[in-house]
């Protein structure tokens, strides 16, 4: 049996897949491997190595309930881990005027996954940030047997809201709802990164874009709206986003990609795609409709630097400089450009195809998640649809590396990971808190196999 991640670069064969319908088989099943490696997933939306199992595979699929009450303090959602987020949110919305704290730009996602790393929206936490409470099987520290354990506060659950699969397997997490809303948006071109920042209080939820070789941006400013009347516009609006960007946009930049053609994607970029943009229009719409889109259509490669929010003028100009050196638009840099020489030994190698999108996230109450820490962070992601993908590997790799040690950046858990286990000690105070309260519930390491075992405890002393 192989299995395969949706980006296509994870493919592994477990000895042992499993696809359990109860708690009792998931304790089973730990209880047979307890001196083997397991790993566990759900919708494998995933572009790294970190659910990826030569032992034992468990697939959450079968954990898909939603259990939504009703109590004096608010509307509480109990979800199964293989739970994927549509599935919630549709099931939310048919019980009555609840939905999810905050929704990521893709739903495809299972809610086990989702926690595991962190997955955010724009302009609010993480999702993993409003886990009131989590189920997770895992290994009893005196007994050495399976059991399950229920975490409501303390570091148990602070490290189970970004746990890379270490703590155990995912079984059911519960959330506060919130009313539903709509969100009201509307697309701005911004020749300046502080232009797009300037409105960012009246538009908390917006997320922007950086076209390469343009260096402009286009804001799609949101904001949170009461539930109304959808109107003719809204209608028009999604199937223009829905035929245009998430369709149209996407087959044009594989196009572009596959020709590998520089000239073609510099002028597309500065010529062709702004006209073709929706601007200065505002639409009111359900905020699961304004705030998603459907990636999941043309399968892609990811990586996803969050960098402080403190550090993001420096951190987009850097990035902008990187793509241009990449593209051969730019030969010369400054004598003490950071990283100079390794950026110009790749110069004129690939000549970046997609938006660069950054997304504000509030900080995480989370020991290791991507946005836990003093101030907010901003994600800045970039994607590639080329095939064969070493160019974009060689960019992505420099862009972690460097990135990293200049801006302290923090790669998605989920995404394409360049980083060592020293990296990552140096990124994340709270990581011997994180280990610590690993082990007391897989005091032998069973859930610490592969790239999770490799990047959190190993590399040190300490690991």
């Amino acid at each position: 049996m192989t299995i395969t991640t949706f980006g296509g670069d994870v493919r592994f064969s477990p000895r042992h897949p499993y696809a359990p319908r109860t708690e009792a088989e998931v304790l089973a099943i730990l209880d047979r491997h307890a001196l083997g490696k397991i790993r566990a997933g759900g919708a494998l939306h995933s572009w790294n190595p970190g659910v990826a199992s030569d032992d034992a595979f468990i697939d959450l699929r079968h954990f898909d309930s939603v259990a939504v009450e009703r109590t004096p303090d608010g509307v509480w959602a109990t979800v199964g881990g293989g739970c994927r987020i549509k599935n919630v949110l549709r099931k939310l919305h048919a019980w009555g005027d609840a939905t999810l704290p905050s929704i990521g730009l893709i739903t495809e996602q299972s809610i086990a996954g989702a926690i595991s790393t962190a997955t955010h929206g724009s302009g609010r936490n993480s999702l993993s940030h409003f886990m009131a409470e989590v189920r997770v099987a895992a290994y009893d520290p005196d007994t050495g047997k399976a059991r399950v354990f229920t975490w409501t506060d303390g570091d148990e659950l602070r490290a189970a809201r970004c746990a890379v699969g270490c703590m155990g397997v995912v079984l059911a997490v519960k959330f506060r709802c919130i009313p539903k809303y709509d969100v009201a948006e509307t697309v701005v071109p911004c020749d300046t990164l502080d232009e797009v920042l300037a409105c960012e209080g009246d538009w908390p939820l917006q997320q922007f874009y950086l076209l390469p070789h343009r260096g402009t941006y286009f804001a799609q400013r949101s904001r949170k709206r009461p539930p109304g009347p959808r109107s003719w516009g809204a209608t028009l609006y999604r199937a223009w986003w829905y035929f245009g960007i998430d369709i149209g946009l996407h087959l044009a930049l594989k196009a572009l990609a596959g020709v590998n053609r520089p000239r073609l994607t510099r002028a597309f970029f500065r010529h062709v795609l702004p006209p073709l943009i929706v601007k200065n229009r505002t639409v009111v719409d359900r905020g699961e409709r304004m705030l998603v889109m459907e990636h999941e259509l043309f399968r892609h490669l990811e990586i996803e630097l969050f960098v402080p929010a403190s550090r993001l003028r420096e951190a987009a100009e850097f990035v902008r400089i990187v793509v241009d050196v990449f593209a051969g638009t730019r030969t010369e840099l400054p004598p003490d450009f950071p990283f100079r020489d390794e950026l110009l030994a790749d110069a004129g190698t690939f000549a970046f195809h997609y938006p660069i999108t950054f997304r504000r996230v509030l900080p995480d109450d989370a020991l290791i998640s991507t946005s836990s820490g003093p101030e907010p962070v901003y994600a800045i992601s970039f994607i590639t649809l080329a095939e064969p993908r070493d160019a974009f590997y060689a960019l992505g790799r420099f862009l972690g590396v460097s990135m990293t040690t200049l801006f302290a950046a923090r790669p998605h858990w989920g995404k394409w990971f360049p980083l060592s286990a020293a990296d990552v000690e140096r990124l994340y105070p709270s990581l011997p808190a994180f280990r610590a309260a690993c082990r007391r519930t897989d005091p032998r390491g069973v859930f610490r196999g592969g790239f999770a075992g490799r990047v959190l405890f190993g590399g040190g002393a300490s690991g």
